[in-house]
């Protein structure tokens, strides 16, 4: 009986401090709800820029080769021996100035002997065509005559001609250059006698990629330096472009013009050339705008005072900004600064960046 009494009584404390447990909780708990008070949602605070468009400019960077604006390698047309050479390295000539002359004694006397039968045949028709008006030569003399008179000449302008290929001229106003030629050596047409550059203009020819060549138009300028005059900047403007792309190297030839009226630059001189081309149309917004997840870059939008997740294909950045292509126009709200805990759907209070910019202190 008494173990009996001892579960009882034991059973009974448990039951008294089981209650006065959940009283003293159940007291608590009213009290904590009785003193959280009910919050209202609020809208969170962001700094917003309106998007701009703005065109995707990019700089194309090529190697170039300068060439002279006429070329010409002078070979003579005849072989001979040199009697003259009337030129020398680096000498400005002007068109039709004479730079060789070969050994030409047979040829002046060709010349000399065509003049004498021109003469003849001429005094022989003018003879017949007097006796012709009389009636005292046949027609057939005159025109026999007269044929003679235009084979003569025929003859002495060939021999004029032939006496011409004797001597070489200059074919253009430019700079010649080396020869290794000198009086006495015997040419043939095969013998290179010097080259001829007119370098009052220089031509710089450069290879541009195949999307790059998509935004290239005639007349676009060009800025250029020549590695041997380091610190110059020379501007030209594309003055001929390739017809087609090579399948090859999947590039365009451009040329470009350049004017060298100091004749700074020699033609083969190498320039890094410098092209900007304007491409297409992108939003652009500022560079902390944009953010990133595992699906990609993302923006946030404010519309009807929230916020939305507008997903971005980055263009290009350039000085803080980032030109973007995606759903966007101009004049779309963007969230710059407040991202922090932002979801789709999330009331915001839009203020303007340039709002929170520090004011400066009025003068006294």
């Amino acid at each position: 009986m008494r173990l009996v009494f001892q579960i009882v009584w034991l059973a009974a404390i448990g039951a008294v401090v089981a209650g006065g447990w959940w009283w003293f909780t159940e007291r608590e708990g009213a009290a904590a709800r009785d003193s959280v008070k009910p919050r209202r949602s609020t809208a969170t605070l962001v700094l917003v820029e309106p998007a701009v468009l703005s065109t995707d400019k990019r700089n194309v960077h090529a190697i170039g080769t300068g060439r002279a604006l006429q070329s010409a390698a002078l070979y003579p047309s005849v072989s001979g021996e040199v009697t003259k050479v009337a030129f020398s390295a680096e000498q400005k000539v002007k068109t039709g100035q004479v730079l060789l002359r070969l050994d030409n004694e047979d040829q002046r006397l060709a010349v000399q002997l065509a003049k004498v039968e021109v003469d003849e045949a001429g005094r022989q028709a003018r003879r017949l065509k007097k006796l012709a008006r009389s009636g005292n030569v046949a027609q057939a003399n005159l025109d026999t005559a007269n044929a003679a008179l235009k084979s003569a000449k025929l003859r002495l302008a060939r021999a004029q001609a032939d006496l011409k290929d004797r001597t070489i001229f200059a074919p253009f106003e430019g700079v010649i250059g080396l020869t290794e030629i000198d009086k006495g050596d015997r040419v043939t047409p095969d013998t290179l006698i010097a080259t001829l550059d007119d370098r009052s203009t220089l031509f710089v020819e450069f290879n541009v990629s195949e999307d790059a060549a998509a935004h290239i138009r005639l007349g676009v300028l060009v800025a250029m330096s020549a590695w041997a005059l380091p610190g110059r900047t020379f501007t030209g403007i594309v003055s001929a472009m390739g017809s087609r792309i090579d399948p090859v190297t999947r590039s365009l030839k451009i040329r470009a013009q350049i004017a060298n009226p100091d004749d700074a630059v020699r033609p083969g001189t190498s320039f890094a050339v410098n092209v900007e081309v304007s491409g297409s149309t992108y939003p652009t917004v500022p560079e902390v705008a944009v953010l990133w997840s595992r699906d990609g870059a993302y923006i946030w939008r404010v519309t009807d005072g929230k916020v939305e997740k507008v997903f971005v294909r980055v263009i290009r950045r350039e000085g803080g900004r980032v030109l973007v292509d995606g759903d966007l126009k101009k004049g779309d709200v963007i969230v710059v600064e407040g991202v922090q805990g932002l979801r789709p759907g999330r009331k915001v209070k839009a203020e303007p960046r340039d709002s929170k910019a520090p004011k400066k202190a009025s003068a006294s």
